[in-house]
């Protein structure tokens, strides 16, 4: 199928996920203890984002803005070649090759046998995301305008970063859904500048919308209440995910909760990339002209069957489990 045009940016992250399978238990202080797997797979929530989003659009309808450490390990190319894989337009990528010793940001991820989870986390120069780097990509925030496109954009970046990528689709009019996980949860952050702009959507967990507008959301009366926030604060539209509680979309003058659907849970499910499975579909179903609520159901149930799915494979939009 020939490439298309671009309908959808994603800035984010584009990280490496270190993952260790099989091991009988967690180490003790001083103690060795033998996995049986090591997977070295692409991370980050931009990235995840961007090849979700791939599989519901066309060949070359996304885009990716990130930035990546060209390591002399040669362990950039992980996360790249995934989005070149998936027929994501990697001409916005800008590769740091000034810096050979340095790695990309690693995340570890330890199971055990009996499906216990540990993970950490190391920042790297990925997340330091420059202003300069977004003065390149002008071009396709005009194009992605006049189309009617969409910018999806992370917070794995510094927050005045964020701003100026906001700055610049409030300039040309474009459309912007907002995901704010990615900063450091044991920081102080002041979210306040990015209200400033125009905001479409903005999609955090319920975690999340806590930390941005002081509401804590534990069902829908207070999920709504948080929402009012949200929209005076500048965002027009609100999905908030909660687990295994379903997810809580308002707009203006609406509001609905979603249940997660009934599927069978395997004792591995776990959630990494749900939320970034949720924010793709929506992304995709409104670009197909889907209504908002249509959209965020149809994105509910995609992300809870990447809920019950080992590893993070893109669903598809031809999945069983989501055919009308």
């Amino acid at each position: 199928m020939k490439a298309k045009f671009p309908l959808a940016l994603v800035i984010g992250a584009l990280n490496l996920d270190i993952v260790i399978k099989g091991l009988p238990k967690f180490a003790e202080p001083d103690e060795q203890v033998n996995g049986r797997e090591i997977q070295l797979n692409p991370g980050g929530k931009g990235r995840n984002i961007a090849a979700m989003l791939a599989a519901w659009l066309a060949p070359g309808q996304v885009a990716m803005l990130s930035q990546l450490v060209q390591d002399k390990h040669g362990l950039f190319r992980i996360p790249l070649e995934s989005l070149q894989e998936a027929h994501i337009n990697t001409d916005y990528v800008h590769l740091l090759n000034d810096r050979p010793g340095d790695l990309p940001t690693l995340a570890i991820f330890l199971n055990t046998i009996d499906h216990q989870r540990a993970n950490y986390y190391l920042p790297g120069e990925n997340e330091s995301l420059s202003t300069e780097t977004i003065d390149l990509a002008e071009p396709l925030f005009r194009h992605l305008a006049e189309q009617n496109g969409i910018l999806l954009l992370t917070l794995e970046m510094p927050i005045q970063t964020a701003c100026y990528a906001l700055a610049l689709a409030e300039k040309y009019r474009l459309k912007v859904m907002l995901d704010p996980g990615g900063q450091p949860p044991e920081k102080d952050i002041d979210f306040s500048p990015l209200f400033k702009y125009p905001l479409f959507l903005i999609k955090p967990n319920h975690e999340e919308a806590e930390r941005l507008c002081g509401v804590k959301v534990c069902d829908f009366s207070s999920a709504r209440q948080a929402a009012e926030k949200l929209m005076g604060m500048g965002a027009s539209h609100i999905l908030i995910t909660h687990g295994a509680q379903g997810a809580y979309a308002f707009a203006q003058n609406t509001g609905q909760q979603f249940p997660p659907p009934d599927f069978n849970v395997p004792p591995y499910a776990e959630s990494t990339g749900c939320g970034d499975q949720v924010l793709a579909v929506v992304c995709a179903e409104i670009l197909h002209g889907k209504p908002f609520l249509v959209a965020c159901q149809k994105a509910i149930r995609a992300g809870s069957l990447q809920f019950i799915q080992p590893g993070l494979t893109p669903i598809s939009p031809n999945h069983p489990d989501l055919r009308s």
